[in-house]
């Protein structure tokens, strides 16, 4: 009887022990992701003429902070925190360049940086909070995830960041380039972000 106690025991020692082995070798292969901060890419579309023709551009510095390893790919997103300078604003024309700079961020108040937070990742959407013009609103963004990059895209309207002033200025400095073959000149309220975030795992 003692005999077949001890054998008993055994069994059930080494099963506990396969088990832990089990969970263990599990928990370790969990991957993780982290946002790689040193590759952010940041473009913008800006619009002007009545048919919205496309104006394109880059902030070529974008500075992250809060960047922890995470599970999953948004999980490592949510909470990142950011800011990019306006002086990096880059679209290949310096004239260009040197109103945005000055004539429409330059109007904003305390707007050096644009900053923000991503507060939250679900699935393929998200929400940043951006602050602008001294303000701070909710930015709804999508989400395409190819395998350790994620595409993120949202599209501002100025007005909500009440910086319609700053929009008139550069308006009226761009009014004979905005101005279409119909003879409207037409500065649009709408940007478009389209950023490229890769993940190291």
């Amino acid at each position: 009887m003692k005999k077949i106690a001890l054998i008993l025991l055994a069994v059930v020692s080494l099963t506990a022990c396969k088990q832990k082995e089990k969970k263990e070798t599990t928990t370790s292969s969990t991957p993780t992701y982290q946002l790689d901060a040193e590759t952010v890419i940041v473009n913008w579309v800006g619009y002007k003429f009545t048919n919205k023709t496309g104006v394109k551009g880059q902030f070529q510095t974008t500075n992250v902070t809060n960047n922890k390893k995470a599970a999953t790919l948004n999980e490592a997103l949510t909470g990142v925190e950011f800011s990019i300078p306006v002086s990096s604003i880059f679209s290949n024309n310096g004239v260009r360049d040197a109103k945005l700079k000055s004539l429409f961020f330059g109007i904003m108040d305390h707007t050096e940086l644009l900053s923000g937070k991503v507060t939250s990742v679900t699935g393929t959407n998200g929400i940043i909070s951006l602050t602008m013009n001294d303000e701070t609103h909710d930015l709804p963004f999508t989400l395409n995830l190819q395998n350790n990059t994620a595409y993120l895209k949202a599209s501002i309207n100025i007005n909500e960041w009440h910086a319609e002033k700053a929009l008139a200025s550069l308006h009226k400095a761009c009014e004979v380039l905005h101005t279409g073959e119909d003879g409207i000149s037409k500065t649009w309220n709408t940007v478009d972000l389209d950023a490229v975030l890769n993940f190291i795992k």
